[in-house]
Parts: structure tokens; C-alpha cells; sequence
């Protein structure tokens, strides 16, 4: 099914053929979108750019956009059926032209957050070669190109002179005013990365869970008054059972201990009990650190791999593979294995 992402809001799987204008309103990304003509076309207010597919424009995009807003990726989404996946930028049109501001006006802000690049109060990791990269696309960012992450290291620039009133001590031939600032952080909002929902820890986390601990820990202390444990006769030093098991929970590396072959100066107890059970260990940790080597099909490697299953079906199959084999050996030792520990049918 083809993919739309909106950048910096959401991505979606639809239908082939779907009218990208329907789902942007649909999922109510449209406070810009007007349509006024009612999709028709013939107006240019629901425009979007388009930074990845969309196919060939139309006649009708062709007479109300131009071929120079064209050439920039703006395109009328009422006129584009998805028929593979498409990246846009919504709003779009309005958001973009709203920016007036000079690309010089850029470079100058930017020059003079470079050399206080300590100063800059942000959350978001700003580095010099970062305000070096952003001055060299200015043109591009004014005229609404550029990433959410773009416009959050612009916003953060600008915002540290709104507050502090540094605007007139920038050397720039453009005007720039305090009025001005304010202006440009309105325009610059509309491009912001969307928020993620968060949850805070403490409080309401930790009353959840501890609320959760007691509810289980007085459910099972309950239960436990009517019901006698299933604990086997008392140990006594002259008689061992035969097999002798671990808990369920060690039970799989008892197993593990019994397959494992001896190794030139490695035996079964070294492999099984210890190398085994840490190699497992470690490669659950590296998981996340050699995740993007694994997913080997992905073609930009440099990018984080997605949360979805989908986009990290190499990493879901290896743990899903990891878990299924501990799983299997705790089965194995706990029901096929009897006296000598030889395999035995349980229902036998």
C-alpha cells in the first residue's frame, strides 16, 4: 500500500488512489488548506509541497500554480491521486509565503548566533557547522523549503533575541526589529516538528505502577490464604530426585548445559552456563546500537530505523528468533526431560 508521510506530523498507509487533499482534511492537517473551490483545481489554496513522488502535474496545476512554483514542488493536492508512496510539507503554500523575510537577514542572525553559540538556550543539539549549513540554504528556507529540525534551530536562534532584545546589536544592512522578530517566530511556528505526547515519570507514572504492584501484591497474598502451594515432600540429604531440575525460570539454561558440546579447551558447562547466556545478553543490548547495519535492505542508513514493525522486520524476526529459542529450551528441559535426563513424551 502506498505511504504518505506529511513531514513532521504523521505518515499514513492508504489506499492506491486515494485524493491527498480528502486525507490531509480528513486528519485534520488542513488549517491552512482552505480548498475554496471545493477541490475542483481552480484555486491555489490547497496547495502543498512535494518533496518525494506525486507523479507528473496536470494541466490544471500547471495554469494555477505556474511552472515556477512547479519547479519549486508546489502542487494542488486536490489533483493528486497516491498511487505510490508521496512526502509533503502541509500547510504549505499560505505557511511558506508567510515567511517574508531576506535570506541575508538569515545568513547575518546566523553568522552572529555562531559566535555565541554557548549563549543559545535550547534543548535541540546546535552546533556551528548546523548555523553554517542553514546559512547556505537561506534562499531555500524563506522560500518554505527545509525540514521541521531546520525551522526548530531557526526558531531557537530567533527566540534568544526576542528575549534578550538583541536585535539592534546584529550588524546587518537589513531591518530588523523587535516587531520584526516576533513576526518571523509566528512564521516560523507553523514549520515546527510536531510535539510527541509525553508522560511524566513522577507522578503519574509511578502512581500507576505502584498502584498496580499493591493491587497484585494484595491480590496474590489473597489467594494464597485459600490455596495450599504446590510444594513437594521435605528434602532430605539421602535422597537426590532424579532429574534434578532448576526453577523454570533456569530450567533453559539446564537444557542448554545438556546440548552444549565440548569445544577444545571450552566444555559444555563453560559454553552453555556462561559464553551462551552472554553473548545472548549482549546482543539484545546491541540491538539498538547495530540496529541500522542489520536492517541491511534500507538504503539510507545514516537515518533512524522507524518504530513500526514494519520498518525493522529483520530486527523483529533475529529477537522474535532469540526469544522463540528460550522459550523452546525452557519447554524442553521442563516437560520432554525425565530420569538421566533423557527425552521423554510427558502425555506418556
Amino acid at each position: 500500500m502506498p505511504k504518505v508521510v506529511i513531514l513532521g506530523q504523521k505518515e499514513f498507509d492508504v489506499r492506491p488512489g486515494t485524493n491527498l487533499l480528502k486525507l490531509i482534511q480528513e486528519n485534520r492537517y488542513d488549517d491552512q488548506l482552505p480548498a475554496t473551490c471545493g477541490g475542483q483545481g481552480q484555486c491555489s489554496t490547497c496547495a502543498v509541497r512535494v518533496l518525494k513522488g506525486g507523479g507528473a502535474p496536470n494541466q490544471n496545476e500547471l495554469e494555477v500554480l505556474g511552472e515556477d512554483q512547479i519547479a519549486q514542488g508546489w502542487r494542488l493536492s486536490c489533483q493528486i491521486a497516491v498511487t505510490d508512496d508521496i512526502e509533503v510539507e502541509v500547510p504549505g503554500y499560505e505557511v511558506a509565503e508567510a515567511i517574508q523575510i531576506e535570506p541575508g537577514l538569515i545568513r547575518d542572525v546566523l553568522a552572529y548566533a555562531a559566535d555565541r553559540i554557548q549563549e543559545l538556550p535550547s534543548t535541540q543539539k546546535i552546533t556551528v557547522k548546523r548555523l553554517k549549513d542553514l546559512s547556505n540554504r537561506a534562499e531555500a528556507l524563506v522560500e518554505g523549503g527545509g525540514d521541521p529540525n531546520d525551522f526548530a534551530v531557526l526558531y531557537a536562534v530567533f527566540s534568544y533575541l526576542a528575549h534578550d532584545h538583541k536585535a539592534r546589536e546584529i550588524p546587518t544592512q537589513f531591518e530588523l526589529t523587535d516587531e520584526k522578530i516576533e513576526k518571523i517566530l509566528e512564521a516560523f511556528a507553523k514549520r515546527l516538528p510536531a510535539e510527541e505526547e509525553e508522560i511524566i515519570t513522577y507522578p503519574y507514572f509511578l502512581y500507576v505502577a505502584f498502584t498496580i504492584l499493591f493491587l497484585l501484591t494484595a491480590g496474590l497474598g489473597i489467594y494464597s490464604l485459600f490455596r495450599d502451594a504446590p510444594l513437594e515432600e521435605p528434602a532430605t540429604p539421602s535422597f537426590t530426585p532424579n532429574p534434578e531440575k532448576a526453577p523454570w525460570y533456569f530450567v533453559g539454561i539446564q537444557e542448554l548445559l545438556a546440548i552444549s558440546p565440548n569445544i577444545g579447551p571450552f566444555t559444555s558447562v563453560a559454553i552453555g552456563g556462561v559464553i551462551a547466556p552472554t553473548v545472548f545478553v549482549l546482543l539484545l543490548m546491541a540491538i539498538p546500537y547495530i540496529e541500522p547495519y542489520v536492517e541491511f535492505w534500507r538504503k539510507d542508513k545514516s537515518k533512524p530505523v522507524g518504530r513500526r514493525l514494519r520498518d525493522r522486520p529483520v530486527t523483529t524476526a533475529l529477537f522474535t528468533l532469540l526469544i522463540g529459542t528460550v522459550i523452546a529450551l525452557i519447554i524442553i528441559g521442563q516437560y520432554f526431560r525425565g530420569p538421566q535426563w533423557e527425552w521423554v513424551i510427558p502425555w506418556q
